[in-house]
């Protein structure tokens, strides 16, 4: 039995974190965690307190640190509007299925219910939680300091098993200052240990089913980075010569310059990546939702056509299997656990494909032509201002193979999710089931935090820049090298196209930004970024971006460049193949008659 130790609610926190390997939390002091905060102090040779300038950027800080790294961080807000402003962020780990602590400060335990300062009490008291509740795994609310340990342990249990998640530990401030003899609890020893492996029945069918197809292809969502089995999907794949689409998650699954990569599938996949999966014969997916966005919002015949294909279907969590889509074959388990199993049986049961000159795979070269021929004239056209697609262009030309990219929701997204080739895992950190905007600056911080020797680029938009754009702040007074390529097209560039497209040339409203006399107005993020501390400069010709970021990344500073890009189509266009179900009302006749026609009801 552990010897017993005379310690605050906040030491606990604190011991735990560190024993935990937590290196970083991220935050904002109040009077809600002041206690908590205090025990940080005699510790910070090993742990660190990053300094958020809003809760929400404290959240993507914590999450860009984990996709990248695979190592937990905390956040740690006051009480009442400090735990709220948390939530976007919490609900986009959440989305993604990454963990992530969050630890609030709560109301004293012996004040709860009277409505003090910023308690949240109707109906019930200290309510906090129950806003949280859908976004995480699970949450406590401690009533007695001897009950943290078990908490602690308890908590990163539950982030860490299963389908991994989001953990909420709402502390009362009485319990952060106050003391208690309590034993410490080796983590290790409350905790579930190896890789959950599949039937191997299922593996046998899914080997057996695999080898038979003709047109195979697999489908690689976060659950193969997650389980890091980017190498065994890469083996099975040139085994049976299948052609490799991802997800948004999924991306970097595969090098996107090997001859089985199939670029992405879904409405603003890709031509060869559509095709591929609807033409297949058998799906191998892994770890992947099936959202409407890789499905093409589930329209038949788009970008899939189950279950005329055959699916094989690997989740570690039981819920996804069959939810979207019928599986000839379901396997509950871990990616890598899993995928090492069917390797083995497809070996013992055929010799690899000659697949080089299989009929696939000779299809799949030539749409791949197909593809990057599509993408040449906004790449090529030194239009100004820029096309998005040059700009990522002319970017992938000069950064480094191991640059980890980092992109919020919309143009910044979509492109570089279709046009944009990363070369490994962890090297493209995006908000994929939440897709919020304002995720890619803070959560590039964190990145960078977590890969020091890597270049890390944030792309947004300025739409996205204003909404957490202050957390620059952050980088700068820590001295965190990211660079930040900001798109500047003066407005919410994807809505007003989606207005324009889908609802008619005199349909746009609040998309473009406009001063009270209908004046174009944009900000200037340099200027703004330089009041900060950042460096930073404007590019307006498309040929000077490759040379403006490589000063960024040589500068060891945090740099931003602010690419001024064009607004109006079709310079502003991106490079939809599938069909996404984004609904015209009823009273915009021809144009609801298409949509309802498109949507095939």
């Amino acid at each position: 039995m552990a010897e017993k130790k005379e310690m605050t609610g906040g030491q606990i926190v604190v011991e735990y974190l560190i024993r935990e390997k937590v290196p970083y939390t991220f935050g904002i002091p109040g009077h809600g965690n002041t206690a908590l905060l205090d025990a940080f102090v005699d510790r910070q040779k090993e742990i660190t307190l990053v300094p958020a300038m809003h809760e929400q950027g404290a959240s993507h800080m914590a999450d860009g640190y984990y996709r990248a790294t695979g190592q937990i961080a905390a956040v740690c807000s006051s009480i009442g509007p400090g735990a709220t402003n948390t939530l976007t962020g919490v609900a986009t780990a959440f989305a993604d299925s990454f963990p992530q602590l969050l630890i609030t400060g709560g109301v004293h335990t012996y004040m709860t219910g009277k409505g003090v300062l910023q308690e949240i009490d109707r109906p019930h008291g200290d309510n906090f939680p129950r806003m949280a509740e859908p976004v995480v795994k699970r949450w406590w609310q401690p009533s007695h300091v001897a009950q943290i340990p078990g908490v602690m342990t308890q908590a990163f249990n539950v982030m860490l098993e299963g389908r991994r998640g989001p953990a909420l530990i709402n502390l009362p401030q009485d319990l952060q200052a106050e003391s208690a003899f309590v034993e410490l609890p080796a983590p290790q020893t409350h905790r579930s240990h190896g890789r959950l492996h599949g039937d191997p029945v299922d593996v046998s069918k899914a080997a057996k089913l695999l080898l038979s197809a003709e047109r195979p292809v697999i489908l690689a969502g976060g659950g193969v980075i997650a389980a890091e089995a980017t190498e065994l999907l890469v083996a099975i794949a040139e085994h049976v010569g299948a052609a490799v689409t991802t997800s948004f998650m999924g991306k970097g699954s595969i090098s996107e310059d090997h001859p089985l990569y199939a670029w992405p599938c879904g409405d603003l996949g890709s031509i060869p990546g559509n095709a591929m999966t609807r033409e297949a014969d058998v799906i191998l997916s892994i770890g992947c939702r099936f959202s409407d966005r890789i499905t093409s919002s589930y329209r038949p015949g788009v970008t899939f056509d189950i279950p005329k294909t055959k699916l094989i279907q690997v989740d570690i969590d039981g819920f996804e299997i069959g939810k979207n889509y019928p599986a000839e074959v379901g396997i509950v388990g871990d990616a890598k656990a899993i995928l090492s199993a069917l390797l083995d049986e497809m070996r013992d049961l055929a010799k690899p494909r000659d697949y080089q000159n299989a009929p696939q795979f000779k299809r799949l070269q030539g749409l791949k032509a197909e593809w990057l021929e599509h993408l040449r004239p906004l790449r090529e056209c030194n239009h100004s201002p820029m096309t998005i697609s040059q700009v990522l262009f002319e970017a992938r030309k000069v950064l480094p193979r191991n640059t980890i990219v980092v992109t919020d929701s919309s143009n910044p997204q979509n492109q570089v999710f279709n046009e944009f080739p990363v070369y490994g895992a962890k090297q493209h950190i995006t908000p994929g089931g939440f897709s919020g905007i304002g995720f890619a600056l803070p959560a590039a911080i964190g990145a960078k935090l977590g890969a020091p020797n890597q270049p890390v680029v944030a792309v947004c938009g300025d739409g996205a820049f204003l909404q957490t754009g202050q957390e620059l702040a952050t980088a700068v007074m820590m001295g965190i090298p990211a660079v930040f390529l900001i798109i500047n097209n003066g407005g919410w560039g994807a809505i007003r196209n989606l207005q324009l497209n889908m609802f008619g040339e005199d349909r746009e409203i609040i998309t473009g930004f406009k001063t009270p006399d209908g004046a174009p107005w944009s900000a200037h993020i340099t200027n703004f970024a330089k009041s900060l501390g950042a460096e930073g400069e404007r590019v307006e010709d498309p040929r000077q971006i490759g040379a403006a970021l490589q000063r960024a990344i040589q500068s060891g500073k945090p740099y931003v460049v602010e690419a001024i890009c064009a607004i109006e189509r079709p310079y502003s266009n991106m490079h939809p193949t599938g069909w996404w179900d984004i609904t015209v009302p009823a009273y915009l006749g021809e144009l609801r008659d298409k949509y309802v026609e498109g949507r095939g009801f």
